[in-house]
């Protein structure tokens, strides 16, 4: 399993286009040689968002044809509040899987989300990088950070932003 990521990771970095906002310029930090990448792009791909629109859609359309059948005398308060929390909480991931992006610019990494995502690079203890191309419609790319005792999860669609975070992988 570890030759196709392998593989991958080196089609990432020697796939570049010209039109792609990859920029990897050498600049000095403490007297080691060092990359500053930059890349922006939509953190999932246009089939999650698909997926994720035809899951809620369904959730709805069934959630609506179940609620004409309830017996609402009989639905309580606590149960009102518990079915209005999950549907909130699924609408606001939602929206956000529709409208997040990730960035890596100025040796900083983010995430748009319900709160922004941010890790420095120079904060990064350990990183691993998850991408398996046959599978990256259903299964987000993602580099996983730990900076101190906080781990931090920044998905990608954007082919740039696979580079860039192949290249940080590879210390380049």
């Amino acid at each position: 399993m570890a030759q196709p990521l392998t593989e991958s990771v080196a089609s990432l970095e020697t796939s570049s286009k010209a039109d792609e906002q990859v920029a990897l310029t050498p600049s000095a930090s403490e007297g080691q040689q060092s990359l500053s990448l930059e890349a922006e792009g939509p953190a999932f791909t246009v089939l999650i968002k698909l997926l994720a629109s035809i899951l809620v859609g369904a959730l709805i359309y069934w959630g609506v044809r179940a609620s004409r059948m309830m017996d609402w005398h009989a639905f309580s308060l606590s149960a009102g509040l518990v079915w209005a929390t999950a549907l909130a909480i699924v609408l606001v991931v939602y929206y956000w899987i529709l409208r997040s992006r990730t960035s890596i610019k100025g040796g900083l990494i983010e995430q748009t989300w319900v709160w922004k995502k941010q890790v420095s690079v120079a904060q990064i203890r350990q990183a691993k990088f998850i991408y398996v191309p046959a599978l990256s419609w259903l299964i987000a790319p993602r580099l996983i950070v730990s900076a101190g005792p906080v781990m931090s999860v920044f998905y990608t669609a954007d082919p740039s932003v696979q580079r860039a975070f192949a290249a940080l992988m590879l210390g380049r």
